[in-house]
């Protein structure tokens, strides 16, 4: 029978003292699984490790960055992989932050911070373009359920 996990995590990154919202992506490294491939903070929840506090450590080992405010999403991503016959869940978090400077891990090669429509041509996956535009959506327009969504850090 198939398995449903939760065993991993998304960390989109955003910056808002552009003039407009501004999406950290980066490019995975050479030699890596996704070679290659834009996408955010992703990382495994450690054993007696919540998702959230997952999400915390991962953005500081790939990114050095630390958040001002940090939220889940109202969106879960998921996927399914063959070998070992497992569905995932993935939590999905918005590190909203004030540096722009990255200090990227060895996972990495680049990066940028790209606006909405250049974030939404960079990535590959079809749940990073629907997280992408729910986190523009929070961020960009008028969306009172965001003060449920914030996560006290």
């Amino acid at each position: 029978m198939t398995k449903i996990v939760t065993r991993v995590i998304d960390c989109w990154v955003i910056n808002r003292s552009f003039s407009e919202l501004r999406f950290l992506i980066m490019k995975r490294n050479k030699g890596l699984q996704y070679e290659g491939i834009y996408h955010c903070v992703h990382g495994k929840i450690d054993e007696n490790e919540s998702a959230w506090e997952a999400a915390l450590r991962e953005l500081k080992e790939e990114t050095g960055l630390i958040p001002d405010s940090f939220f889940v999403t109202d969106f879960t991503s998921n996927f399914y992989e063959a070998e070992p016959d497992r569905f995932n869940l993935v939590p999905v978090f918005v590190a909203d932050v004030k540096s722009v400077s990255v200090k990227l891990s060895k996972e990495h090669s680049a990066y940028n911070w790209l606006t909405f429509e250049e974030a939404m041509q960079q990535v590959a996956w079809e749940n990073h373009k629907k997280a992408i535009e729910i986190i523009n959506k929070m961020f960009t327009t008028d969306f009172p359920q965001k003060k449920w969504l914030k996560i006290k850090i």
